[in-house]
């Protein structure tokens, strides 16, 4: 098979085009009296909200926007695509010109908002908020664009992903927690072929990833020091496929594969399949994200293999960084009557330190979480098929960015997994560009590499002839213009 490019991005994006998205007109409400800092305010408004990370419908968003009306008098509409698909649904609905008031954009993305005058500055409302002194302000300029304006907020922060690996498989093993590849090859094998969970099946592998390991998030336990994506390194972005240590990371993917060792779905999975894999008892390592999910992969392991599961967070290895990544970003969009009044309402309100940012935290009381004798805790999600808690609703409780005393104590397995990752990792920059970035970037990063790691990791490509097809593809997609962009000094001040 040989890339073509354009092709898959364009197939996508037109099939996608086809799916009604549901937004209607943004509307407002009247001018209802002044706040506190003596800023007209509304009440009897409405926010539409295009956003990813906030919980689903099967886990109360119905009642969240019930409360956010409650606390503000203000109506709020949530848009809400499919998880694997939300990009690119975002990208559509702002491409309509149907704009959303707000929305929940990854740093990739922004400069395309920017380049169409599509985000609007927040500046000079951070300068007049009444809550925007409570962030912490380095998460504020770890996204501010390089023109220096903020044309995002920090939903959260970005956190990073760490390994999880199944205790209770190492324990019945004999093994130790792998701190090399040495280690984790030989951890790897044991997985796959010694009957880790002792039910006399072969039925198990060591490994899973997502999207052929082309996400270095994800990679980290294979790919240690090289980087598939393109990133910032000795003061400069390079694109990591081509350096020397991403040689040595495709024989290590095409090795695991090769022995067996790897989820045969890896070259496919989503980050909800891989974990599915996890939660079933398929495989016994994975790297995902050092925050809630810790809990999560805890008790949805136990929920469908028993109580006898045990997950833990391992340090990275030796020679390899976890990744912490620029937070997404809420972005307040030109389609907004009132830009003003819909960062007062929407986003500044989220860091009060008081109703509405436990709302964002922990969800609706008597339905998310709920307080006995003093102590706040979750509760048990009724519509959860693992019987689960809750653990957060829009940011996670180990992800708040401003001087907040929370009133629920953090989950201990959280902050194993945050401690872990907080050892030396490898810190991202805001990739900010100009109009090849904006056309080819998600395409060589998610269409182009994802299809040559696939075809090396199966034996369908030797290294050499993968590393030759990705520079003559990549070149077509101008990638040489990209990271031209990206090292302007326009984009790097």
């Amino acid at each position: 098979m040989s890339f073509h490019p354009g092709r898959l991005t364009w197939i996508t994006i037109l099939m996608l085009a086809a799916i009604p998205l549901g937004l209607a007109g943004c509307a407002r409400g009247e001018d209802a009296g002044e706040d506190a800092q003596g800023q007209v305010d509304r009440s009897g408004g409405r926010i539409v909200a295009f956003l990813d990370t906030i919980i689903q419908e099967w886990e109360g968003q119905a009642e969240f926007e019930a409360e956010y009306e409650r606390l503000t008098g203000i109506e709020l509409e949530i848009i809400q695509p499919p998880h694997q698909q939300y990009n690119d649904r975002l990208m559509i609905q702002l491409a309509t010109g149907s704009l959303p008031d707000v929305c929940e954009v990854l740093p990739e993305y922004l400069s395309a908002l920017v380049l169409d005058s599509i985000a609007v500055p927040l500046d000079e409302f951070v300068a007049t908020s009444r809550n925007m002194g409570t962030v912490v302000p380095s998460f504020l300029e770890s996204v501010r664009y390089p023109d220096g304006h903020l044309y995002g907020i920090p939903a959260r922060d970005g956190g990073g992903c760490v390994t999880y690996i199944r205790q209770d498989w190492l324990d019945r093993l004999g093994l130790r927690v792998p701190t090399d590849w040495e280690s984790f090859a030989r951890v790897l094998t044991a997985f796959t072929y010694d009957d880790p969970d002792g039910n006399g099946i072969d039925d198990t592998y060591g490994y899973t990833d997502v999207h052929a390991a082309s996400e270095d998030w994800y990679n980290r336990a294979v790919f240690l020091d090289a980087h598939a994506e393109v990133y910032f390194t000795g003061g400069r972005w390079t694109d990591g496929f081509t350096e020397p240590a991403m040689r040595d990371a495709m024989e290590r993917l095409a090795w695991v594969y090769s022995q067996g060792l790897i989820d045969p779905n890896f070259t496919t999975n989503t980050t909800f399949s891989a974990r599915t894999a996890f939660f079933n008892g398929k495989v016994g390592v994975i790297t995902y994200w050092g925050n809630h999910w810790a809990r999560n992969l805890v008790e949805r392991t136990r929920a469908t293999v028993g109580e006898q599961a045990e997950v833990v967070a391992i340090p990275a290895f030796a020679g390899e960084q976890y990744i912490r990544r620029v937070p997404p970003m809420l972005v307040i969009t030109r389609g907004a009557d009132d830009p003003a009044w819909v960062f007062r309402n929407f986003i500044d309100r989220q860091y009060d330190r008081g109703p509405i940012q436990t709302l964002f935290t922990y969800g609706v009381e008597g339905y998310h979480w709920s307080e006995e004798g003093g102590v706040m805790e979750f509760l048990v999600n009724q519509q959860d098929p693992y019987g689960a808690r809750f653990t957060k609703a829009f940011v996670p409780p180990n992800s708040i960015i401003n001087n907040w005393e929370q009133p629920m104590a953090l989950d201990p397995l959280v902050v194993a997994a945050i401690d872990v990752l907080n050892i030396s990792p490898y810190i991202e920059r805001l990739k900010t560009g100009g109009p090849a970035f904006r056309r080819y970037y998600t395409e060589i990063e998610r269409v182009l590499k994802p299809d040559i790691l696939s075809r090396v990791a199966t034996g369908h490509l030797s290294v050499d002839e993968a590393l030759s097809e990705y520079l003559e593809a990549a070149a077509q997609l101008q990638i040489d213009e990209l990271l031209a962009e990206l090292n302007s000094p326009a984009m790097t001040q």
